[in-house]
Parts: C-alpha cells; sequence; structure tokens
C-alpha cells in the first residue's frame, strides 16, 4: 500500500499545518528538525496526527560529523536524540552521515558504525524499541558519505536490525550525474538490491527532480521534471506489489505528492511523458 507524504521544517505552526495537509490530502509528513530534535515530541500533536491519518517520521539535522572525538560525541547525541522521537511515534527518523574530509569511506566505516550504535545504546537508557527507528539516507553529493553502497554496508554493519536505507533517488541520480536511474530496470535493480541484501518488504523513498553539476547536487525540482524519471518506480513497485512512504522534497510539495498519486494508479500511461516532460529541461540541467 502506497502512502505519500511531503517533508517540511519543525515549527510553532505545526497542528496548523497538520490540518492544512489533512485538506490537501496528505498522509505522511517528514518533520525537518534544523535546530535539533526536541527531547519530547509534543503529545498533542502526535494525537493530533493519529487523527488525521497523517503518518510522522523525522529527520535529523544536518550536523553529523565523524571528523574528531568531540564532533562525533555531538553526533551521537543527534542521533540518539532522533531515535527517541522515533521511537515515541513507533516511526523512523531519517539522518544523513556527514562529510567524507580527507578520509575515505573505508577509513570512517567503524566510527560510523560504532557512533550510531552508541546513540542506540544512549537512547535505550530511555525508551524501549525493537523495530527500525533510523533512516539512512543516500546523499546528493559526491563529497557526502551516502552512496547507494555505503549505506547498504552501513545499514549491514549495525549490531542490531534498528536501521533502514532510506532511497532518495534524486540523490542518487545527482551523484551519478544523471546517469542513474533513468531506465525502468534501473529502479526495479535498486528495489530488488534492497529485497534481497537487507530483507525489506516496506520501503521508505525520498522523491524529487533535481538540478546538478558534476555529481553535486545543488537544488530541488518539481518531480514532473521527470529527473530521476519516478513514473519507472512507481511502476515498479505495482508490479512488485510492495508497500511504500514516498516524501516528496521539490518545491511545492503539495502539488508534486497529489501528482505522483494519480501517476501511481497507472504509471504506464506516463511513460510518453518521461521521455520529454516538459521540454524545457536542458535549462535546469548543467553537465
Amino acid at each position: 500500500m502506497p502512502v505519500f507524504g511531503v517533508a517540511r521544517r519543525y515549527g510553532k505552526d505545526i497542528d496548523t499545518l497538520l490540518q492544512k495537509l489533512r485538506e490537501n490530502s496528505v498522509e505522511a509528513y517528514e518533520i525537518g528538525f534544523a535546530y535539533g530534535v526536541p527531547s519530547k515530541f509534543p503529545k498533542r500533536t502526535a494525537k493530533l496526527a493519529k487523527e488525521l491519518k497523517i503518518k510522522l517520521s523525522g529527520h535529523i539535522p544536518f550536523f553529523i560529523s565523524w571528523s574528531s572525538e568531540e564532533k562525533t560525541l555531538q553526533s551521537v547525541e543527534h542521533i540518539s536524540k532522533g531515535i527517541m522521537f522515533a521511537a515515541q511515534l513507533q516511526t523512523i527518523s531519517v539522518c544523513h552521515l556527514g562529510y567524507y574530509g580527507t578520509r575515505s569511506f573505508e577509513e570512517l566505516r567503524h566510527a560510523i558504525v560504532r557512533g550510531i550504535n552508541d546513540a542506540i545504546d544512549l537512547a535505550k537508557e530511555h525508551r524501549d524499541f525493537k523495530t527500525p527507528v533510523l533512516g539512512i539516507e543516500t546523499t546528493g553529493k559526491k563529497s557526502e558519505i551516502g552512496s547507494l553502497d555505503e549505506v547498504l554496508s552501513i545499514v549491514n554493519d549495525l549490531s542490531i536490525d534498528v536501521a533502514v536505507p532510506v532511497i532518495d533517488w534524486a540523490h542518487i541520480f545527482a551523484r551519478s550525474n544523471g546517469k542513474f536511474p533513468r531506465r525502468l530496470e534501473d529502479f526495479r535493480l535498486v528495489v530488488t538490491r534492497l529485497e534481497n541484501e537487507i530483507g525489506l518488504r516496506n520501503f521508505y523513498f525520498h522523491g524529487s527532480g533535481i538540478e546538478y553539476k558534476n555529481g553535486q547536487e545543488r537544488r530541488h525540482l518539481s518531480v514532473k521534471t521527470c529527473r530521476p524519471p519516478l513514473p519507472y518506480l512507481l511502476a515498479v513497485m505495482n508490479e512488485m506489489g510492495y508497500d511504500y512512504t514516498l516524501i516528496v522534497e521539490s518545491p511545492d510539495t503539495i502539488e508534486d505528492m497529489i501528482w505522483l498519486r494519480k501517476v501511481s494508479r497507472n504509471p504506464e500511461a506516463w511513460f510518453g511523458f518521461v521521455e520529454n516532460p516538459t521540454g524545457l529541461l536542458d535549462r535546469w540541467i548543467t553537465k
């Protein structure tokens, strides 16, 4: 069963925002905690979201770094708070893994796994959880930790089954400089890997269009640019019969979410649109 949602920053007007999202048939809301995850999420807001049938999730601040002992301790704190939020709401908190700096992924891998395991242990001092609570996201810049292979490696390396990969299709597209995923088979390949290597049957995705240069994301665009072509993803998910949540991160999240839900009912009918969605794409793509 697909669930379509949007990403928005956390703010004091969150209850009003939830009402607006429900009016637009939004089914999921990923809360961006730009300045830190609250120690306790307001129970009234969690209750309101449940009443409105909006599935909440979170995004940990982009402060994660493994470049020093001090920054590692701070990262562990941020991740642990994200895990506690997720445990409270029985959802997941999404995080980026930071930048490589002067080190390679293999040089950082042990520190990342140890740091996340420390965050899990810290969170367990305050909350119990037995289901995945942490989503590790693919990133949109080659300077950032978070290729598909790296994310799958970290998820498999963790000591207990509390993390899942979060596939941001636009980020993968930007990292590959627009070369992948482009075809129906590309999306099928990734989903099959998630099934075989992680055992996923219920997926969590981010979706948007993307502007990029030299393997580095520059800004999000409408999903209707079909860069990457998400109608192919929706066709694959229908074909394979899996449940998924798709969080839209484009400039007009609600409009694009409504469009994707419409496409999901018959993705094949939109394959022609994928080939030339606007006729103006070249001005967004810098190679």
